[in-house]
């Protein structure tokens, strides 16, 4: 394949799984709390993957507004699903991390989810599947993802 046909379909193929990401994020956003929102749920996912974080970090990480961040970590707060620690080298500071009760929560609703890729994956040749592996995380160089 040419490089620039290579490149078209490397980048509808990212189009579609796109478009599938979120599609799955309001899924299990539903599936987690009904009446969460879907961009809650995914400050929620951050703080899952980066363990506790401050609010800006957190708003620098999602490339979001800290005023968006702060009305989401509110919801997040009203619910139980985080809590918030004061800095103990800045009072002023808080660490956000998410309830012992939430990550458990969210872990068996992101289950099914992780059973489906694996059952997805499993079916590939395991050369193709450790490419895969290295060669997506390579392309996910957050320094290069930034710039887009």
């Amino acid at each position: 394949m040419a490089t620039d046909d290579a490149i078209r379909t490397i980048e509808g193929s990212f189009e579609r799984i796109a478009v599938a990401a979120r599609r799955a994020g309001r899924s299990i956003a539903q599936r987690f709390d009904p009446e969460l929102q879907p961009a809650a749920w995914a400050v929620l996912r951050e703080l899952l993957r980066g363990g506790p974080m401050q609010p800006h970090a957190l708003a620098a990480a999602m490339s979001m507004d800290r005023s968006a961040i702060s009305r989401l970590l509110k919801e997040l707060r009203e619910r139980g699903l985080i809590e918030a620690e004061r800095d103990e080298q800045d009072g002023r500071s808080q660490w956000i991390s998410v309830t012992p009760a939430a990550r458990a929560r969210a872990e068996a609703v992101l289950a099914d989810r992780r059973q489906r890729l694996h059952e997805h994956l499993s079916a590939w040749d395991e050369g193709d599947l450790d490419r895969f592996a290295v060669l997506l995380d390579r392309f996910a160089d957050p320094e290069w993802l930034s710039e887009t």
